[in-house]
């Protein structure tokens, strides 16, 4: 669809003086800029999948947000940015991912848990959720900072100290349990 808004779209023109539009639904400015969105920022993005997925989730934002967003002057170029938004933070992402697999790969081949007296602490950290385990790994066996765990999982400084707290709570409490038995 064209700003001349053939095709039955549900917007009205300003009155005239940036030529922008504004739309009555977020559904009527996903007909008219989702394709050549998706487009342009294929190249921005250097993969049309990952430009599409950032897309559908800056019109997905955007109709959670449109009571606010209707209000603005420009409902695309918001839709524009948050999608360009997103782009940046998957590339951030597999940046933070790419340099942990390189340091990853850089230890030795045949990595094994540390050698302890309990092995049953090693069985409670592999039955730990995720992210508390990749906390505790990299904290504890790595031997990195609180801010180098936190750029390695991708998490602000904050989410890791939190993740090593519920880890140490829920080990302390897992223990526990084991010695009652």
């Amino acid at each position: 669809m064209g700003e001349d808004g053939a095709g039955g779209s549900s917007r009205s023109s300003e009155s005239g003086v940036t030529g922008r539009a504004v739309y009555a639904s977020p559904e009527a400015v996903f007909r008219d800029h989702y394709l050549p969105l998706a487009r342009a920022l294929s190249v921005v993005a250097g993969n049309p999948e990952l430009a599409e997925e950032a897309v559908q989730e800056a019109f997905s934002r955007l109709c959670r947000n449109w009571k606010k967003v209707s209000e603005y002057e420009d409902q695309v170029a918001w839709v524009r940015r948050v999608a360009i938004n997103l782009i940046r933070d998957q590339r951030r992402s597999l940046r933070r991912q790419v340099n942990l697999l390189l340091r990853l790969e850089r230890q030795p081949r045949h990595a094994h848990p540390p050698r302890t007296a309990d092995p049953e602490l090693w069985d409670a950290v592999r039955a730990l959720p995720l992210k508390q385990r990749t906390a505790v790994a990299l904290f504890y066996v790595a031997d990195l900072s609180v801010d180098q765990t936190a750029e390695a999982m991708g998490v602000s400084r904050g989410s890791v100290v939190k993740h090593l707290d519920r880890a140490r709570k829920r080990l302390k409490t897992m223990l526990e349990d084991v010695g009652n038995e």
